[in-house]
């Protein structure tokens, strides 16, 4: 493209520019493109790790939730078990219908007790998975701010490299 042009430009030692506005306008163009894409792709990037930011914070909420429903659960089991000891020791109660209370406060007891150790699991497993989530939401969060950055550095500087190109090119 433009081999008379050239040829004259190295004759002339530069006085004939080497290339026409034409070919000078038409890779500013082909820079532009390129920086904008770049940019399209940085922006996308950056939307996808902020949605995975967002769905690691809710998964940590809700797991947080679970574990409160969980603990408000074995505190009502606690309270309830309270009750019924107070109750099954009763004096009155004891010495009118001891065999009956005994048979049944030995099944009560044995019930209560898997009752509160099982709610006593379910809290720790719900603690450990609340706490499992949570370092799971920060460690992805932070890995997607980490793999966004660079990126995101790296198409800023092409689009001002760009920029720099095109207004040197136009002077």
């Amino acid at each position: 493209m433009g081999m008379i042009r050239k040829t004259l430009s190295v004759g002339t030692l530069g006085v004939v520019s080497f290339r026409s506005k034409k070919e000078k306008l038409q890779r500013a163009e082909r820079s532009q493109r390129v920086a904008e894409s770049s940019l399209h792709d940085e922006h996308e990037a950056r939307v996808a790790a902020e949605d995975r930011s967002v769905d690691a914070n809710k998964r940590a909420r809700r797991a947080s939730a679970k574990a409160a429903r969980a603990s408000q659960r074995l505190e009502q089991t606690k309270r309830r078990e309270r009750k019924a000891r107070r109750h099954a020791t009763t004096a009155h109660v004891v010495a009118d219908l001891e065999p009956l209370v005994r048979s049944g406060a030995e099944s009560a007891k044995h019930a209560a007790t898997e009752a509160g150790e099982r709610s006593r699991r379910a809290g720790r497993r719900a603690r450990k998975a609340a706490k499992r989530s949570l370092r799971r939401a920060k460690t992805t969060a932070v890995s997607a701010r980490d793999a966004a950055a660079p990126h995101a550095e790296r198409l800023a500087a092409r689009a001002g490299d760009a920029i720099e190109q095109l207004t040197a090119h136009d002077s």
